[in-house]
């Protein structure tokens, strides 16, 4: 039982995880992407189609990581050249992926024909405890710690979501800044989606439904400021543990599924109130 619910809170934390990095590096920077969750159905769904027409699983795995990121640029180019809010391009985003996932998969499930070995890299279990996605996890909140707090473009992401204007005005390319955030946050969406494909080795049409709002609540959850300009890795990672474990807590309190969302719901305007209190106590307001 303890096992079980270990593997259950590790396998939440690091798929939903993976996305929640990249969508805290934008939240920080200012900016939301609602489409993340039809980024990651819309992945697994092209990757299985691939791999079942015949395509190597390591060439379907670059093009949907590709394409992931391409989907992220093109709303990143509207945010940025149309001056569009963000919120809105990507709900936009987040209806026309799903579509998609709903034209490809038919409404239904489809399975991988020859599951391919090269998916355990995503899914290899040491043990069958520790997952190798785990590590993938890992691997990604070090690299975009290290990027955000002892890098250049880690300081132009703060200074992008802490004051646009003045962010110009120092040098600092907003507008690239914004198309790399953009595009790295849909990315990690497609890594999310192959990530669990290689875990259950089949797609339906809701995958990746909803998760967007679970990454954002990751992020809250950890101190992101909702208006941009602060936020770190490591409180992303604190959020994620957190939330696995409500969620693990209630499972093992019986508690039915459904309340997991209204649970969340009213953690996440918890983390907001404090966010915003001490926000406001620090700068003196």
């Amino acid at each position: 039982m303890v096992t079980s619910s270990l593997n259950s809170m590790l396998t939440l934390i690091t798929e939903y995880g993976i996305v929640g990095l990249g969508v805290t590096l934008l939240m920080i920077g200012g900016e939301f992407n609602l489409s993340v969750g039809s980024v990651w159905g819309l992945s697994a769904a092209l990757a299985i189609l691939m791999v079942n027409a015949g395509v190597p699983a390591w060439i379907s795995v670059i093009v949907v990581l590709i394409a992931g990121t391409v989907i992220g640029l093109l709303q990143g180019l509207v945010v940025v050249k149309m001056g569009i809010p963000s919120f809105i391009v990507t709900l936009v985003g987040m209806m026309f992926c799903r579509g998609l996932v709903l034209v490809s998969t038919q409404a239904s499930v489809v399975t991988m024909v020859d599951g391919s070995n090269f998916f355990r890299i995503f899914s290899y279990t040491f043990g069958d405890e520790i997952s190798v996605s785990t590590f993938w996890f890992i691997g990604t909140a070090v690299i975009l710690g290290l990027i955000l707090h002892r890098t250049q473009f880690g300081n132009w992401i703060f200074a992008t979501g802490g004051n646009k204007v003045a962010a110009r005005k120092s040098g600092v390319p907003v507008d690239r800044v914004k198309l790399t955030l953009f595009g790295l946050s849909s990315g990690l969406a497609s890594l999310g989606g192959i990530v669990q494909l290689s875990r259950f080795g089949s797609v339906d049409a809701l995958r990746g439904e909803t998760i967007e709002f679970y990454v954002i609540a990751m992020a809250v959850i950890g101190g992101c400021r909702l208006l941009g300009g602060y936020g770190s890795i490591l409180g992303t990672v604190l959020g994620a543990i957190m939330l696995a474990m409500i969620r693990n807590g209630l499972v093992l309190a019986e508690v039915p599924s459904y309340w997991f969302n209204a649970f969340l719901g009213f953690t996440i305007l918890v983390a907001v109130i404090i966010n915003t209190t001490a926000r406001r106590r620090a700068i003196g307001e």
